[in-house]
């Protein structure tokens, strides 16, 4: 008698798990439970079949940047060749200057970096301190370094804002022997991050 007694108690037990489950696993659509993401039309229960779907997506934070020239850049007096008065003003302003076109849809900072303290080839470890920059023909007194150095930054986006870097080069009768054209060089690197 124990035996009959405990199993109509086990059934009676599961079919009321199996109750408890089967709403949660449904929808209930007008006239009758439907499965999730599905809806049927043709009853007179319901006719439409109209469900509502959330789409969602993130945007990133995205920022580029373009440098032109992109492989490099000569450092020629304006004038063209250096002249007994550039030596004697210990410096000349460089020929045009490098562009900066920068676009992001986020706050942002561009930044360059000499990846020397000196210049390579036959400057004879010219100092990279005696190049220096600015982002107008009149500004170009903050020296190039090792450091990373914020050339322009934003707080808003920008769909094409442009900066130029103009250089000046520090000259001296005893400190700057004849090279020839392209035999001194120092990379230079240029970065666009978030401030």
């Amino acid at each position: 008698m124990s035996r009959r007694t405990g199993l109509p108690t086990f059934l009676h037990l599961a079919l009321g798990v199996m109750l408890v489950m089967v709403p949660m696993r449904a929808v209930r659509a007008q006239g009758g439970i439907q499965a999730p993401g599905t809806c049927d039309t043709g009853t007179n229960l319901n006719a439409d079949c109209r469900m509502l779907l959330t789409i969602t997506s993130t945007i990133q934070a995205t920022r580029r940047l373009v440098v032109t020239p992109g492989s490099g850049f000569a450092l020629t007096p304006a004038s063209g060749a250096l002249t007994v008065a550039d030596f004697d003003a210990g410096m000349f302003n460089t020929n045009g200057s490098i562009g900066l076109t920068i676009q992001s849809n986020a706050p942002w900072r561009v930044t360059v970096q000499a990846s020397a303290a000196t210049m390579s080839g036959a400057c004879g470890g010219k100092n990279t301190n005696t190049i220096t920059w600015g982002t107008t023909t009149a500004a170009r007194s903050t020296p190039l370094s090792t450091a990373i150095t914020t050339v322009a930054s934003g707080t808003t986006f920008t769909a094409s804002r442009t900066e130029n870097v103009f250089l000046r080069v520090a000259i001296g009768w005893v400190t700057d022997a004849p090279v020839a054209a392209a035999n001194c060089t120092l990379p230079l690197s240029f970065q666009i991050t978030a401030p």
